[in-house]
């Protein structure tokens, strides 16, 4: 029942695999029956970002208009629509503890949010759009965009002068980058 997936997620606490696509379906299958648990039209069209609040296993979906939506398996509308950006959604992640929330879109903005008070904390502008971000277990940022890698330390909480690390992929597009859990090391997909 899963057409033209865009992402996938896991929950893994709820055994869920979530999947949403080029329909604008967000479908969780619980992985232990088989069964279909959900199928919920975003009403947002095509969506290219899910990723997952570790904190309370809310799915994050990024839209095509700037819009981020919250959703919960059990509920047919979102939790929380917010209006992030002004263009297309390109990346999100929210750290463990569920306090903040980093996005980024192609307008070449890079927000950081209170997910308690769904307020903008403050803004990084980025030479070119960030196509993957990730938060560490120690809040670290990761951000990846074109053939460059960043990681901001303290950037959650305060607004940082200049990123901690830099790496060049010499050419190479970055796709996707991802913490390990319990470590600082960071993994990254690219084009070559």
């Amino acid at each position: 029942n899963h057409i033209e997936v865009n992402r996938m997620t896991y929950l893994p606490y709820h055994f869920l695999l979530a999947t949403v696509g080029n329909a604008g379906y967000l479908k969780f299958q619980d992985t232990s029956t088989g069964n279909l648990v959900s199928e919920l039209r975003t009403r947002l069209g095509r969506c290219d970002c899910l990723e997952l609040n570790p904190h309370n296993a809310v799915s994050l979906l990024g839209h095509t208009n700037g819009t981020v939506t919250m959703w919960a398996p059990t509920m047919s509308a979102p939790l929380v629509k917010m209006l992030c950006h002004k263009g297309q959604v390109a990346g999100i992640a929210a750290d463990p503890s569920g306090k903040y929330l980093a996005t980024s879109g192609l307008d070449g903005q890079l927000h950081i949010w209170d997910l308690r008070t769904y307020k903008k904390l403050h803004s990084y502008f980025m030479p070119t759009p960030a196509v993957s971000l990730d938060i560490s277990q120690r809040g670290l940022l990761g951000v990846g965009f074109g053939t460059h890698v960043e990681i901001w330390k303290d950037a959650l909480t305060a607004k940082a002068k200049a990123p901690y690390m830099r790496h060049d992929t010499h050419g190479a597009a970055v796709r996707d980058i991802h913490f390990c859990p319990y470590e600082d090391v960071l993994g990254l997909g690219h084009s070559k």
